[in-house]
């Protein structure tokens, strides 16, 4: 069935209304923001290990990796599932998920370690690496779906060179 306006709507109000608590969670007091190590943008302040900290941290990666990690894990199954039995596959279901785990993964290992150990040991450039993984995942998400989906790999080729892409035709010729 298709996805109503009402519908989208609705889904795209609660996802800035979720995206606009966690982010200003920090600003009322719980969790803190500070400059990323090469002070080109804010994150969560690492230096911090006091238990404000420490429940953000829990409580935003429940909510914003392990629950979206969980969501996603069951939608692509049950897609990978009418593939299987429709057999005919229209993208990798398994990349979505690992996209998220490998772009999300190193940030939360180090909010992980901050909450128990202190970071600043560790250089600062070397700090910064996981929080720009982190801020890839849109472009990455896009270029997975887009490249990954039959329909629209085809329709940026013709879109690139301006040739549009036969399916293959099977011939039905007996020997």
């Amino acid at each position: 069935s298709k996805l109503q306006w009402s519908t989208a709507i609705s889904m795209m109000f609660f996802a800035w209304l979720f995206a606009a608590f966690w982010s200003v969670m920090p600003l009322l007091g719980w969790g803190e923001y500070d400059y990323e190590p090469l002070r080109t943008c804010c994150t969560l302040d690492y230096s911090k290990g006091d238990r404000n900290y420490i429940t953000f941290l829990f409580a935003l990666s429940i909510f914003n990796f392990m629950i979206p990690g969980f969501i996603m894990t069951t939608a692509y199954q049950s897609i990978h599932q009418k593939f299987k039995k429709s057999g005919h596959y229209k993208f990798n279901t398994g990349l979505p998920l690992k996209t998220l785990v490998i772009c999300w993964g190193p940030y939360c290992l180090l909010c992980f370690y901050a909450a128990v150990e202190n970071v600043m040991f560790i250089s600062p450039k070397y700090r910064m690496i996981p929080a720009i993984i982190a801020k890839t995942v849109p472009t990455v998400d896009a270029f997975v779906y887009a490249l990954g989906n039959e329909n629209y790999r085809g329709g940026i080729w013709q879109f690139l060179t301006g040739q549009k892409i036969e399916k293959a035709e099977v011939d039905n010729k007996t020997k």
